[in-house]
C-alpha cells in the first residue's frame, strides 16, 4: 500500500501536470464538455479540484448528497476567471491541513481526473508516472472493499506491478491488465463491454456487479475513446 509520503508526492505531481496544461487552454477549450464527467465542463474540473481542498480547509465535508457538495465547489467559481482559479488551487494546496478527505482519496482524485482531462480534450497522457501507480493502488483497496462487501469473487490482478489480490467473499478471478486500465476500470472511466473486454480468465460478471453496486463509480454508457497514453 503506498505511504502517505507516495499519495502526498502523486497529488502534488497531478496537480503540477494539470495547472501547467490548463494554462495553455483557450475558451473554447476550457468549455469542452468532460466525458466522464457530463455535467461539467474542463474550467468546472478545475472548480471542483479547488472546492474540494477548499471545504477539506474550512471543515465543509459532505451532511448530504455527494453530488450536492461537489455541485457547490463548481458553482463557487463558475463566473471566475480560470487564472484566478488555478491561484485559489494553488494556494489551498500549499496550506497545513490534516483532515478528511485523507491524501489517498484526494491524489485517487486528482488522478482519475488528470486523465479525464485528458480524455476530453484529445490529449496522450503519461501513464507510467507514480501518480497511475498510487491511484492503481488506491483503487485496489476500493475493489477488495466491494468485492467484500458484495461476497464476489476477489481478483488476483496482474499489471506490470506484479501480481496482487483485491480480496473478495469467494475464490478469486484472474485479471491480466496494465496499471493504468485497472485504475479506470475500477472508477468507471469505460464502458461496461470494455471493462468485460480486459484479460479476464473468466466471467467477471459478479465481480463487476459488485464493484458497481454503490453507484459511486458506474460504467460510461458508451466506450470511452483515449488517445493512446504512453
Amino acid at each position: 500500500m503506498a505511504t502517505t509520503e507516495e499519495q502526498t508526492d502523486a497529488y502534488r505531481a497531478s496537480h503540477d501536470r494539470i495547472d501547467a496544461l490548463v494554462r495553455t487552454l483557450n475558451r473554447e477549450q476550457l468549455a469542452t464538455v468532460v466525458t466522464c464527467c457530463p455535467l461539467w465542463s474542463v474550467q468546472d474540473l478545475i472548480a471542483h479540484l479547488t472546492g474540494v481542498l477548499e471545504d477539506r480547509r474550512d471543515g465543509n465535508m459532505p451532511t448530504g448528497s455527494f453530488n450536492d457538495w461537489t455541485a457547490a465547489q463548481v458553482a463557487r467559481h463558475r463566473d471566475k476567471p480560470i487564472g484566478s482559479i488555478l491561484e485559489t488551487w494553488n494556494e489551498v494546496a500549499e496550506a497545513s491541513v490534516d483532515a478528511p478527505p485523507s491524501m489517498a482519496s484526494l491524489s485517487f482524485d486528482a488522478v482519475t481526473h488528470e486523465f479525464d482531462l485528458y480524455q476530453a480534450l484529445g490529449i496522450a497522457g503519461d501513464r507510467s508516472t507514480d501518480s497511475v501507480r498510487v491511484g492503481a493502488d488506491r483503487a485496489l483497496g476500493r475493489m477488495s472493499s466491494m468485492l467484500t462487501e458484495g461476497a464476489a469473487p476477489g481478483v488476483r490482478v496482474t499489471t506490470e506491478d506484479g501480481t496482487n489480490l483485491a480480496e473478495g467473499g469467494a475464490s478469486p478471478v484472474e485479471l491480466e491488465t496494465s496499471r493504468y486500465s485497472f485504475m479506470r476500470m475500477t472508477t468507471g472511466r469505460m464502458s461496461r463491454r470494455q471493462a468485460e473486454a480486459l484479460g479476464w480468465g473468466s466471467d467477471p460478471t459478479p465481480v463487476l456487479d459488485s464493484l458497481y453496486s454503490d453507484g459511486f463509480f458506474i460504467p460510461q454508457p458508451v466506450d470511452v475513446i483515449e488517445v493512446d497514453g504512453f
